[in-house]
């Protein structure tokens, strides 16, 4: 197999996985990494779970390092700085002859948040190549792809490689939500449920598994968006009872109608720790919104 078309179907791997946890991750991007020990074999494919806990990079450094050493006491940290510095004193010269596929740029040692620097971390490691499927805007972590070459670590950048151009377009799509965010301050989510024919009239469309994933999403955004039609017909509640996340909490919610006199008698209003508004204008009011915004409700 041809180099870029090996680099093509590993970062491919990467994007799929990082999907998973598409909008889960915010405000932080979804991201995924992989790595191959000297042989070509997979060590791991790990995702980044929720801002604030370990990156892509670190999990699966962490997952690579427990099969290649069989010390798999590591895998019981799940503190970011706690790998990080197991890694270090223990690995030596074990990525030496390892590649990592991340879908986005690695964070650089300018980084100042929750998690140390993954680009630092990869150069302290010596790991021998980096293939990077998209580059960060984000202007406190950007850099790490040049931080890596000055070290010497060989880096392959898909945004610069012409057989990549497509694997760089879709990971840039992975991370529309993060970069709407970043550049625009909002990211707004519109949920349509319809069933396989087309209907969405009568009784309850949505499965299990896509009731459990808008509430993960529902915990996750900041306001979400409704109209009076829905609250005076459906009543709901809005919350995020099916969510499988940790802490639960039920998004503020904004009902936009042209109901003048709209009757308070929904249980969403019930919910504690939230706020309720109700607005009449779409355009002043998605103006004046920050974060990430879900709009959902009835037909």
């Amino acid at each position: 197999m041809q180099n870029s078309h090996k680099d093509e179907f590993y970062l491919n791997l990467c994007l799929q996985n990082a999907w998973k946890n598409q909008l889960i991750t915010l405000p932080n991007p979804a991201v995924s990494a992989l790595i191959l020990d000297k042989y070509g074999a997979i060590l791991s494919l790990e995702s980044h779970q929720e801002c604030g806990k370990p990156h892509a990079e670190i999990l699966a450094l962490q997952k690579a390092y427990a099969n290649l050493s069989g010390d798999c006491a590591i895998l019981s940290l799940k503190d970011s700085t706690q790998i990080h510095n197991y890694l270090l004193k223990h690995s030596k010269n074990l990525f030496c002859d390892s590649t990592i596929y991340v879908s986005l740029e690695p964070c650089s040692s300018l980084k100042c948040g929750k998690t140390p620097s993954c680009a630092n971390l990869l150069k302290l490691l010596k790991i021998k190549r980096v293939v990077i499927a998209a580059q960060d805007i984000n202007k406190t972590a950007k850099g790490g792809a040049e931080e890596l070459e000055q070290s010497g670590i060989a880096v392959t950048k898909a945004w610069q490689v012409e057989n990549l151009t497509s694997i760089n377009q879709k990971a840039n799509t992975l991370l529309l939500p993060f970069k709407a965010l970043q550049t625009k301050g909002k990211f707004i989510l519109y949920k349509y449920a319809c069933r396989l024919n087309g209907s969405i009239n009568g009784g309850q469309i949505s499965s299990k598994a896509a009731q459990i994933q808008m509430h993960n999403y529902r915990t996750k955004a900041n306001y979400l968006l409704t109209s009076g039609k829905t609250i005076r017909i459906d009543k709901p509640t809005l919350d995020v009872r099916f969510s499988t996340l940790q802490p639960k909490k039920s998004p503020n919610i904004i009902i936009l109608t042209s109901d003048k006199n709209l009757a308070k008698n929904a249980p969403l209003f019930d919910i504690p720790d939230r706020e309720v508004k109700i607005a009449h204008d779409i355009n002043s009011t998605l103006n004046g919104l920050k974060g990430f915004v879900m709009c959902e409700g009835g037909a």
